[in-house]
């Protein structure tokens, strides 16, 4: 799991209370930004300069940028501010990200377990999709992910098991960009992709083999919503050469499985 570094070449000094305290600009713009984490009000500049004891100009000019990213709104009638629609919509990104990994962690700690080898999450994120969840296989030799990290959802089985179930309108979107070649196996034909994507929306599962990483195989399936939108996948994670056609099957079987039970249990938790 990826941790947060310092952002030690930004650091400055900040005056906190006749005294001088060391702290990168980042730290500055999130606690701005966190000092309306307690509710709904609204909040001027002087009010965040006392409480987060930093100077007003520091404050103000904080402000002047997130009111710009649209993470905060400047109310000119009485000069005070208040999350604005960009934070907003990463509150419900998140909400929504909570609630794929409450619905399907259960299902891949299960599936890990059947299978015996790594099984992952990923979330859609437009027309990528991001590592959101592992659970690692007990194998010496296992595949492994990095979370946070996104792809385009024409490579890979978690990505391709998302794009088969979306309209065709953002199909051909995803497909109008230039596709990246991650190995030499990597499809990047929009034509090819189009006729793999026919095959798993009648499978209902989606598998690839060394598209993005060499001598690794994955089965994914989607997650969907109860208006059976995708809203990620779930996958497991092999090598290559781990796996006969017949226990292939049997293991695409399962995955297929995890991910109608996935979405079940998601679509419940919304109702």
């Amino acid at each position: 799991m990826t941790g947060v570094v310092p952002d030690v070449a930004n650091a400055g000094l900040v005056d906190v209370g006749g005294g001088q305290e060391r702290a990168s600009t980042s730290e500055r713009v999130a606690r701005v930004l966190l000092a309306f984490a307690d509710g709904d009000r609204c909040l001027g500049v002087s009010e965040i300069a006392r409480r987060l004891q930093l100077s007003k100009a520091v404050v103000h000019r904080i402000l002047q940028t997130l009111v710009g990213t649209g993470l905060v709104s400047f109310a000119a009638g009485d000069h005070t501010y208040r999350l604005g629609p960009a934070a907003h919509a990463l509150a419900r990104h998140a909400d929504h990200h909570s609630g794929l990994r409450a619905a399907a962690v259960p299902v891949i700690n299960r599936l890990a377990l059947v299978t015996g080898e790594t099984t992952i999450l990923s979330a859609r994120n437009g027309y990528q999709r991001i590592y959101v969840h592992q659970v690692e296989s007990d194998q010496p030799v296992r595949i492994t992910i990095s979370l946070g990290r996104s792809y385009p959802l024409t490579v890979g089985a978690n990505g391709l098991a998302v794009l088969a179930r979306l309209p065709d309108d953002d199909v051909e979107q995803a497909l109008r960009v230039p596709l990246e070649k991650y190995t030499e196996r990597t499809v990047t034909d929009p034509a090819a992709i189009r006729e793999r994507l026919i095959a798993i929306r009648r499978q209902g599962w989606a598998s690839s083999s060394g598209e993005r990483v060499p001598m690794s195989t994955s089965i994914a399936a989607a997650v969907l919503d109860a208006h059976g939108s995708p809203v990620g996948s779930l996958s497991v994670g092999f090598l290559t050469s781990r796996f006969s056609d017949q226990s292939f099957d049997e293991m695409a079987s399962l995955v297929r499985d995890a991910g109608e039970e996935a979405s079940q249990r998601f679509q419940q938790a919304g109702e």
